[in-house]
């Protein structure tokens, strides 16, 4: 008897079987196939041992994972295998130490010469299946409809720190219990039967996975399936937090936007410590943020225009594009259209050969800064007035349209309602450029900036100069009494010349006498038409009108009487316009 046992192993027990006999250990792995499943399945023994039956056989897989994962018993599973009708049997084998594995067993008829073609092509689909699955970048998970995993790809294996030997044949229960990740969507499927999508928390490798389980049916209707799509969205979620935290910097730097902007205008000598300049400079500031156009700027001569145009430009969404400006007081009539516009080639006498690109089109995408519009002749305001209208137009002497987009900013020191009611300035054009106004007071009206640019200009000079000059407190409030007709340019041009021609430490002495070279204009005041009981107010109307009346017969312009009267120009008119002059 014992040396029939030596002689007949259970090895070759199994062998003989007309059964077709495939055994697992637990995880799937097959342990050993008999030569009658070589035989009806067209397989090679030595090339499947170590196999997962999920890789090479997922239809029978299936059957064999639901007994690992139950451990009881599977009988006459119907199971179509290629073209064939199989009933299935599977086993748990348990020892000792519990379940280690299970024994299939299946019994099919003779194929025929067609389902060995069958065959080969089911194979070589379960290969290309499984290489597609491999390829795919997202994670795939597929588990059956008791949540045992079935497969799972290299994306899925590298995106949440698992191998696919450690979690395949096991119930997806056991990935929780083991705290790797915070939820499941096989789970909410399982729970549902619909697809069901979570974004999921992988705390091995930290990321974030927007997972999407979608249920496959059998003919019956019933889940037989759940395959899980996996992507990872954890850059995107990076990306979402640094622009929270973009948000939260930008908010902060828009509060002290203000600030900032205010320092910068500084440093191109726009000085903003009053009141009035702080209004405009904020208004100003706006108007570039949000790209405004046809802003018209007005104010007297030398009170910082041209600056603020280029400080609008500088805060602006154009200031990487150029900067254009002309005076349209400063060219002849008969050229300041081809500036302007261009001209083409022999557009006139004396043209060159090859024609000239105008302003307009040099400021594409900038800005273009008309000084003096109020000096531009008529005929030239409409072609302008149809460029704003139109965004484009011709060259002197061409036939095509040009199509220009840039930021228009004007400015003037005249009155251009009455230059309008005097015909010298055309009336729509005037709206049309006065979409925005800004209009800057002499700096007799905000004396609150005087100190500041006597400071800054100092620093400037002293710096060109290579000087160490310096000025005392109360010669700089001896300063802010004069009128400075002339504005900041007049300032500016009083420190450049004090700088460069003072033998002293300080401009004290230099700037002691500034106001005072004025003659009085009148040493005695005529009240003989006043009346017994007037008042104090009437009587200094009546001085006032008075005082107005001798310079206005002394000078020939406002700007004179200004310089007379130790008042600033706007001051003047207003006065005379009070008393009817």
């Amino acid at each position: 008897m014992t040396s029939l046992n030596k002689a007949i192993s259970d090895k070759d027990i199994v062998a003989c079987l007309s059964s077709a006999i495939i055994a697992t250990d637990e995880h799937g792995r097959i342990t050993h196939v008999n030569r009658e499943s070589e035989k009806k399945l067209h397989l090679v023994a030595p090339e499947l041992i170590g196999e997962n039956i999920a890789d090479v056989l997922p239809v029978l897989a299936t059957v064999v994972m639901e007994c690992l994962a139950d451990g009881v018993q599977v009988m006459d599973k119907l199971v179509e295998l290629v073209d064939l009708q199989c009933v299935i049997h599977v086993n748990p084998v348990w020892s000792a130490g519990g379940l280690v594995g299970a024994v299939l067993s299946f019994n099919v008829s003779d194929m025929s010469e067609v389902s060995v073609r069958k065959s080969d092509s089911y194979k070589e689909l379960n290969r290309q299946l499984k290489t597609i699955i491999g390829a795919s970048s997202d994670g795939i998970w597929v588990c059956n409809a008791k949540g045992v995993v079935v497969t799972i790809n290299s994306a899925s294996e590298s995106l949440n720190g698992i191998k696919a030997r450690d979690v395949i044949g096991k119930n997806v229960s056991n990935l929780l219990d083991n705290n790797n990740f915070d939820q499941l969507v096989t789970t909410k499927v399982l729970e549902s039967g619909q697809q069901e999508t979570i974004v999921q928390h992988v705390k091995k490798t930290n990321r974030l996975l927007l997972c999407t389980g979608t249920p496959a049916r059998d003919e019956s209707g019933n889940v037989a399936l759940i395959v899980v799509n996996e992507r990872d969205m954890t850059e995107l979620e990076n990306l979402r937090t640094k622009f929270e935290q973009n948000k939260k910097i930008t908010a902060k730097f828009k509060e002290e936007l203000s600030e900032l902007s205010l320092r910068e205008l500084e440093q191109n000598s726009i000085i903003a410590d009053s009141s009035q300049m702080q209004q405009i400079l904020q208004k100003s500031k706006k108007l570039a943020h949000i790209g405004a156009s046809n802003i018209l700027i007005l104010g007297a001569s030398g009170t910082g225009k041209g600056l603020l145009a280029k400080s609008i430009h500088k805060n602006s969404s154009r200031r990487e594009n150029a900067f254009i400006e002309i005076n349209c007081a400063a060219i002849p009539e008969n050229l300041l259209e081809a500036e302007l516009f261009g001209f083409e080639r022999g557009a006139f006498s004396g043209a060159a050969e090859v024609g000239k690109v105008g302003l307009f089109e040099l400021a594409q995408g900038g800005t273009i800064f008309l000084d003096e519009i109020g000096d531009m002749p008529l005929n030239l305001q409409t072609k302008l007035l149809k460029y704003l209208d139109d965004k484009q137009f011709r060259r002197l002497g061409g036939t095509k349209e040009i199509k220009v987009e840039c930021s228009t900013i004007s400015a003037t020191n005249r009155n251009l309602q009455e230059r309008v009611q005097d015909n010298l300035f055309r009336e729509d054009l005037f709206y049309r450029l006065s979409s925005f106004t800004l209009e800057i007071p002499s700096l007799c009206d905000r004396r609150d900036d005087i100190p500041g640019l006597v400071h800054f200009y100092l620093e400037k000079y002293n710096k060109k100069y290579n000087r160490l000059i310096r000025v005392s407190a109360s010669v700089v409030a001896q300063l802010k009494t004069y009128s400075f007709p002339g504005n900041v340019r007049e300032l500016k041009n009083i420190i450049e010349n004090g700088v460069v021609l003072s033998e002293d430490a300080t401009l004290d002495r230099y700037l002691a006498n500034i106001g005072k070279g004025n003659p009085p204009l009148v040493t005695n005041v005529d009240l003989s038409t006043a009346s017994a009981d007037m008042d104090l107010s009437a009587t200094l109307n009546e001085v006032e009108k008075q005082l107005l009346i001798k310079a206005k017969q002394r000078c020939n312009t406002t700007r004179q009487m200004s310089k007379v009267l130790n008042i600033c120009q706007s001051t003047v008119v207003r006065k005379m316009q009070k008393h009817g002059l």
